[in-house]
């Protein structure tokens, strides 16, 4: 279509082939009249001439011959009768006779007064005596002259007007023919490109509209002659276009049916894929959910100093299992959406201080030198999420480097501010770099040893920075480090909050009640385990309609309401909380506790609202939690 639209763009330039052709056709008819016009008229003019200048030489000849004998006698009269008749007889503008000595004789005619003296031609010739008959004449005797002795001159002239006035109508009456003969053919060119200009201009509003997708249009001219070679030509391109569209069109509707069939089967896989992980990851993390509480009631309880470390090893492992599902989980979060930024003005030196606290040991046990070059630059973003990111890029690069050390520096850009982990280890292949962020991808971890990391900590990195708006740079050199880059706007100092003070955590209260509900009845037991430990009451149940018999019998309502999300017969943990809200008639705290890294389940539970643990859960942090919620209960109730 392109060819078709440059075709079409192309074609009105044909108007012009009108003069063109008129140009052609009237040039070289000009050319050629002109120059036969000048050939013929100088011929004319030139034998016009020549017969001029032989009437002239004619004359003089003619009077030569008949003077000698008036010249001898000394006849005056007769040698005018001669001049006159002569002058009459050849049209002679000037007739002169002249002695032997130049005197002048006789003469008659003028020259034309409209003419100079030299537009005219004038013939001579000598008057002598004839060589024949002489002694017979009685006119001649022994005292005459002798034969051949010039007698005088004779002079025919003939004027030039003729000449000059037989060339002025010669010339106009060849122009006159020349612009007759040019204004017949200009007509008959005007004629013939007439009609080819409207053949060809026919042609282009044809190409034209085949160029604006119309294939049905047709050429309407007879196939003789080369424009109509033309017009089939471009009837036989429109008809091959409309069969060739018809068969892409063909081919797009079957192509666009497969893919479709293709996509709903990707999106089925990907739909199973889903649903197998997030049940995997739900089955995985309800035992070792209940692990970890069994391993916290055990060590608590443990009094035996030869099983302490046996325990720690056990909690070790578990430690190790609950950071690789929780990294599992970030990436779900951040997939779901569910991590939202708060972007504030923060100072960067605190964070920096907390950094250099946390790695500095573990620089040490390896060896190597840990710096920060910091500067006092305010930046704005998320200070939680900038910190997430620099934690993984320090923790990544003391993780690959052997010897010499890692640098976290800072240099100001314009309006914003680089944020560097630099290392002297092993260095990125160039044909590897962008693969490095993508999920469980080690490049010196073949065995997986996981002592060498999960690779989900670059793919966090990468994750956050596109949440956030930050651009993530990487330079390495193979054998000689890496350098992993930020770059963070800057903020204002005059808009930095001081953080507020963290008030001490309380005690719970001894008389609080908490509810259950899970349908797994190992955590169940290991859940009683540690919140006997914790002397808190505890009702579990399998389902909400069990918890309902249970708080029914003690007549409590509960402080707060722990609930797993997945729970059989097609119920959720936010079911559980609707219905046990509904019975006591009051908004009782909630906690979700999932294993289901889904990210549509993750969503689900962040736009509900309640606070969401992920098992397996670490103690401490669900006994902040239950204890910041009671407390801030039983505050409203009091107020």
């Amino acid at each position: 279509m392109d060819f078709l639209r440059n075709l079409s763009s192309r074609l009105p330039l044909l108007t012009s082939i009108r003069s063109r052709m008129l140009v052609i056709a009237l040039l070289p008819a000009f050319l050629a009249e002109f120059g036969m016009v000048v050939y013929f008229t100088s011929q004319t003019l030139s034998t016009a001439e020549d017969a001029l200048h032989a009437r002239a030489g004619n004359a003089a000849r003619h009077l030569a011959e008949a003077l000698p004998y008036a010249l001898i006698s000394g006849d005056t009269q007769r040698v005018d009768a001669l001049l006159a008749s002569e002058l009459e007889t050849s049209q002679l503008s000037t007739a002169r006779v002249r002695d032997s000595r130049g005197q002048l004789i006789a003469s008659h005619g003028q020259p034309n007064s409209a003419f100079p003296a030299a537009a005219q031609y004038t013939q001579r010739a000598e008057i002598r005596l004839p060589s024949v008959g002489l002694t017979e004449n009685a006119l001649f005797n022994e005292h005459s002259a002798p034969p051949h002795t010039q007698l005088g001159q004779v002079e025919a002239g003939v004027s030039l007007e003729q000449i000059h006035v037989f060339k002025r109508d010669t010339l106009l009456h060849a122009a006159l023919l020349m612009m007759v003969a040019l204004a017949l053919t200009g007509a008959l060119a005007w004629r013939l490109s007439n009609r080819l200009a409207g053949q060809l201009r026919h042609v282009g509003q044809v190409v034209g509209r085949l160029a604006h997708n119309d294939l049905t249009v047709r050429a309407q001219l007879p196939p003789a002659g080369e424009v109509g070679a033309l017009a089939a030509g471009v009837n036989e391109m429109a008809e091959a276009l409309l069969a060739h569209r018809g068969e892409l069109e063909k081919r797009i509707r079957e192509a666009t049916a497969d893919l479709a069939a293709k996509k709903n089967m990707a999106e089925r896989a990907n739909q199973a894929k889903s649903r197998f992980f997030a049940s995997a990851s739900h089955d995985l993390r309800q035992p070792l959910h209940a692990l970890s509480l069994f391993v916290a009631a055990l060590k608590a309880r443990n009094k035996q100093p030869g099983t302490q470390s046996l325990i720690d090893n056990i909690e070790a492992s578990t430690a190790a299992m609950e950071l690789l599902f929780n990294s599992l989980l970030d990436i779900s979060r951040l997939d779901a959406g569910a991590i939202e930024t708060h972007p504030v003005h923060f100072s960067l030196g605190s964070m920096l201080d907390n950094l250099n606290k946390q790695f500095s040991p573990l620089a040490a046990e390896k060896n190597l030198r840990l710096r920060f070059h910091p500067i006092d630059v305010p930046l704005y973003s998320d200070p939680l999420l900038i910190e997430r990111i620099l934690l993984n890029l320090i923790a990544n690069a003391i993780r690959y480097t052997d010897k010499g050390g890692v640098l976290v520096a800072c240099r100001r850009r314009g309006s914003m501010l680089r944020l560097s982990v630099i290392d002297s280890g092993r260095g990125i292949p160039p044909e590897q770099q962008e693969s490095v962020f993508q999920e469980f991808v080690q490049l010196d971890n073949p065995a997986r040893d996981r002592s060498k990391g999960l690779g989900l900590g670059l793919a966090i990195v990468s994750r956050l920075s596109r949440l956030l708006g930050h651009r993530v740079d990487l330079l390495s050199r193979l054998g000689h480090g890496s350098a992993f880059s930020i770059d963070v706007p800057c903020g204002d100092a005059e808009l930095i909050q001081s953080p507020v003070p963290l008030a001490a955590p309380g005690k719970l209260a001894a008389d609080a009640l908490v509810v259950l509900v899970d349908d797994e009845s190992a955590i169940l037991r290991g859940m009683a385990e540690l919140f006997d430990n914790w002397h808190i009451d505890l009702v579990t149940a399998h389902s909400v309609a069990e918890a309902e018999q249970g708080l029914a019998s003690l007549d409590r309502i509960p402080d707060v309401i722990v609930t797993d999300y997945r729970l059989p017969d097609y119920t959720d943990g936010l079911e559980v909380i609707a219905r046990l809200r509904q019975r006591f008639g009051h908004d009782i705290p909630a906690i979700i506790v999932t294993g289901d890294t889904a990210p549509d389940t993750i969503s689900r539970i962040s736009h509900a609202g309640f606070p969401l643990l992920h098992k397996p859960l670490r103690p401490a942090k669900l006994r902040a939690l239950l204890t910041h919620l009671i407390q801030q209960r039983r505050a409203a109730a009091v107020g």
